[in-house]
């Protein structure tokens, strides 16, 4: 009897934690079942709450299952564009047309995008507990965001990605350090070949001894699973991807915007000179990732310090990666945006123990991100910037600020002195 009363009342505890997710999903599909109900069809339930659908949907899962009719079809689908409704070409690695085997066609789309979003979801609801009124609303307002429902909308593949991210790590803390640790560069490798990107997540291991090393290993080992997987495509991956400054976020629609408000010729340099977007990313990078380092405990008066240790502190590590990266590569698409809910994760948690002056700045700014326009606008590419610049000095002074300080500290007890002298005894004379 005790022990159904204890279990009943940590249901109730938990199910009070996730409240918000539960409750933004409910307000969600509310507001889709109304939609439908006005207009007749999901498609336009969605355009309905803003968010720009395509028809048929799912459109990013049609990516892969209308190339997989293509390849049943014994023809390229990084050449041939017949077989998507849209006439796009394939872009993603070659891995995801073995679904092939699996009986994954065209008629499967709405299924397999409907799993996508179920996997999304899940994600989110295993990810946030929210234990106070302020960091509820904060949870609420992210699941409700326009990306987050942009990717659902989609069907997109990071939904995918994000979820064996996070269970992934979840599951990977619960070993012993040293399994831990191999598992966690066999996720990454596995990553990798699914999207290329999460191969910047070896970012998790530079903070603990010699971790250079365990990331350049699963770095390198990544890179290999690649070139072995998906070698011969990558070229057409990145050649048919689309670079779009609309419904997206990064350094070409950064600077682009600001060029249209500034001078026009910028942006004419810009889209002409596409290397100098990545470019100037990275090195604004780089220069926040030194300053953050050079911070040290300063910066936690402004951001939690990151703890790889911690699950939700190695997920926002990973996260943060993927995003600063996703902004230096030049442009995305705002679903992307949809891993700032791992750092968020972290700073509510940051909120729920009482440092709601320290979090709820960061956490606000990555809220309004997520709620950006879909339409190029300088107030949504301000918050693009001012979101990286703070990631940027975030992991600097997450991965590297110990490693400074520990250089200061040898250098201060290693600095030779010079002999002490003493006056001359009368037997030394």
């Amino acid at each position: 009897m005790v022990f159904k009363e204890v279990s009943v009342q940590n249901i109730a505890s938990l199910l009070r934690y996730k409240l918000p997710v539960l409750s933004a999903i409910g307000v969600v599909v509310l507001a889709l079942t109304v939609g439908v109900h006005l207009r007749g069809n999901l498609s336009d339930a969605w355009n309905r709450i803003h968010i720009p659908a395509n028809s048929p949907l799912f459109s990013d899962t049609r990516t892969i299952t209308h190339a997989i009719d293509c390849a049943i079809r014994g023809q390229d689908p990084y050449t041939v564009r017949s077989f998507d409704p849209w006439h796009r070409l394939y872009n993603y690695p070659p891995v995801w047309l073995l679904a092939r085997y699996f009986g994954v066609s065209s008629a499967s789309s709405n299924l397999i995008g409907f799993a996508f979003a179920v996997a999304g979801i899940s994600t989110y609801l295993f990810l946030f507990n929210a234990r106070t009124l302020i960091s509820g609303f904060i949870v609420f307002f992210a699941l409700a965001s326009r990306c987050v429902l942009f990717s659902i909308e989609r069907g997109n593949t990071d939904q995918v990605i994000f979820f064996f991210l996070v269970f992934g790590f979840f599951l990977i803390h619960r070993q012993r350090p040293e399994l831990a640790s191999r598992l966690t560069g066999v996720l990454i490798v596995f990553l990798t070949v699914l999207k290329i990107y999460p191969m910047v997540t070896a970012t998790v291991f530079l903070q603990r001894r010699r971790g250079w090393i365990s990331a350049t290993l699963t770095v390198g080992a990544s890179i290999s699973a690649l070139f072995l997987t998906s070698g011969h495509a990558l070229s057409f991956v990145f050649a048919n991807t689309p670079r779009d400054p609309d419904m997206s976020f990064g350094a070409f629609p950064f600077l682009y915007s600001v060029g249209q408000h500034t001078m026009q010729s910028m942006s004419s340099f810009i889209v002409q000179h596409r290397a100098t977007a990545p470019l100037t990313a990275l090195f604004a990078c780089g220069i926040c990732l030194v300053v953050g380092a050079k911070m040290h405990d300063r910066l936690h008066h402004f951001l939690p310090p990151l703890d790889s240790s911690q699950t939700r502190g190695a997920i926002a590590i990973a996260c943060l990666s993927i995003f600063c990266f996703a902004f230096t590569a030049g442009s995305s698409y705002n679903y992307r945006l949809i891993y700032l809910t791992g750092p968020l994760a972290w700073l509510v948690e940051d909120i729920d123990k009482g440092s709601v002056r320290r979090s709820l700045p960061a956490a606000l700014l990555i809220l309004i991100l997520l709620w950006k326009p879909f339409s190029l606008s300088m107030t949504g590419e301000l918050f693009d910037g001012m979101v990286f610049l703070m990631s940027s000095l975030w992991l600097g002074n997450t991965l590297f600020a110990h490693r400074i300080s520990s250089k200061a500290t040898s250098l201060r007890y290693t600095v030779p002195t010079a002999p002490r002298s003493y006056p001359a005894t009368p037997s030394s004379r």
